[in-house]
C-alpha cells in the first residue's frame, strides 16, 4: 500500500489503504497496472526504485542518477510542493499496521534533502502512535514496549 505525490507525472496516486487514505480498500495479493502509453505505469515502478536508491545511495545521488537528471526533472511539472511517499504495511493477522512517510524537497542551497520522515504505528483504525518523526533539524525518537 503506497501513496506517491509530485513524482514526475504522479501528482497524487494511492495504491490501497494508507494512513492518509484510510477509507480505501487494501490491495490484494496480485495487482495489475494497466494504462495508456505515457500514463505513468513506468513512473510508478521507478518511484519505488527511486526510494530504494534514496536509502542505498542517499537522496542527492538518487536524484542525480544518470536516468533521472536531478530533482528538477523528478518533481511534477508546475508543482511547488515537495515529493512525498507513504508506504504502509499491515500485519494480516490483526489490524495493526505501520506507515512510513518520506518528504523530499530542495534545501536553501538547492540540494535535494529529506525534509520530513515519519514512522507511525496504528493499533486501531483511528489510533496512531508516532514512533519516529524527523522534520528538518528537529527529530523525535520514541521507543514503546510492544
Amino acid at each position: 500500500m503506497a501513496q506517491v505525490e509530485n513524482f514526475r507525472v504522479l501528482k497524487d496516486v494511492t495504491l490501497g489503504r494508507t494512513n492518509k487514505q484510510s477509507t480505501n480498500r487494501p490491495l490484494t495479493s496480485m495487482i495489475a497496472v494497466i494504462g495508456k502509453n505515457g500514463s505513468g505505469k513506468r513512473t510508478l515502478f521507478d518511484a519505488f526504485v527511486f526510494l530504494n536508491d534514496c536509502f542505498q545511495l542517499g537522496v542527492e545521488s538518487a536524484c542525480n542518477n544518470k536516468n533521472r537528471g536531478g530533482f528538477e526533472r523528478l518533481i511534477s511539472s508546475g508543482c511547488n510542493a515537495p515529493i512525498c511517499f507513504e508506504l504502509t504495511y499491515q500485519n494480516p493477522a490483526d489490524e495493526m499496521h505501520f506507515s512510513y512517510e518520506l518528504v523530499i524537497d530542495l534545501d536553501q542551497s538547492g540540494r535535494p534533502v529529506i525534509i520530513e520522515e515519519k514512522l507511525i504505528q496504528s493499533l486501531e483504525p483511528d489510533k496512531h502512535c508516532v514512533l519516529l518523526h524527523f522534520q528538518n533539524t528537529d527529530s523525535k525518537l520514541i521507543f514503546l514496549g510492544l
